[in-house]
């Protein structure tokens, strides 16, 4: 069960509306990578693939989607809110809805966290577990779906409208900084790539 890890053509800091976009892909992918571990393996032991799938799924949503979610709460929406237009302010009621699912979403992590966690130290889940474990999954795939749809077709394009090239560059200097300060799992490949990439 290989993770795909990025592509060549992922934008840069300097493209952080692209960024944030190709973060919601990232997203996508490591919830699916879960969804197959838990579809696959609830009803058997944990074979070395499907540990390092999980592993990998489970450092980015404890590790990296966090950071994502404060490039859009303390660097994106702030400016946003800051613009004055009028469709800033009627998508505004969209973004404190976004903000809300947020902590929805953290708390569903954390307990997907927890499971998780314990299955590697377990090699196995309980049916009772198994059971919890996919029904989370899967209420939490709809729920990201329709999150992801509203950043991606209305507050993302209405920023890159309403946001000049000065706010732009400094939300993406800030998403910068962020991995600077935590690059991520140390010794994993994204912490190594990370870290070449912002020491240039």
């Amino acid at each position: 069960m290989p993770v795909p890890m990025g592509s060549k053509g992922q934008a840069d800091f300097t493209q952080p509306i692209d960024l944030l976009m190709d973060c919601h892909r990232r997203i996508e992918n490591f919830l699916g990578v879960l969804k197959r571990v838990v579809d696959e393996y609830g009803d058997r032991e944990l074979d070395q693939q499907a540990r390092d799938a999980l592993t990998s799924s489970l450092t980015y949503f404890r590790q990296a989607a966090p950071r994502h979610t404060e490039d859009e709460e303390q660097s994106l929406f702030p400016r946003m809110r800051e613009a004055d237009d009028a469709q800033v302010r009627d998508v505004m009621v969209v973004v404190d809805r976004l903000e809300s699912d947020h902590r929805k979403m953290e708390a569903a992590h954390a307990r997907v966290d927890e499971i998780g966690l314990r299955w590697l130290a377990d090699g196995r889940l309980n049916s009772d577990t198994h059971t919890e474990v996919g029904a989370l999954l899967t209420e939490m795939a709809a729920g990201y779906a329709q999150h992801i749809r509203l950043e991606d077709e209305e507050v993302f394009v209405l920023a890159s409208k309403v946001l000049d090239a000065e706010a732009l560059a400094a939300v993406g200097e800030e998403m910068k900084q962020r991995r600077v300060e935590n690059p991520g799992r140390p010794g994993s490949r994204c912490a190594e790539r990370r870290t070449r990439e912002l020491t240039k």
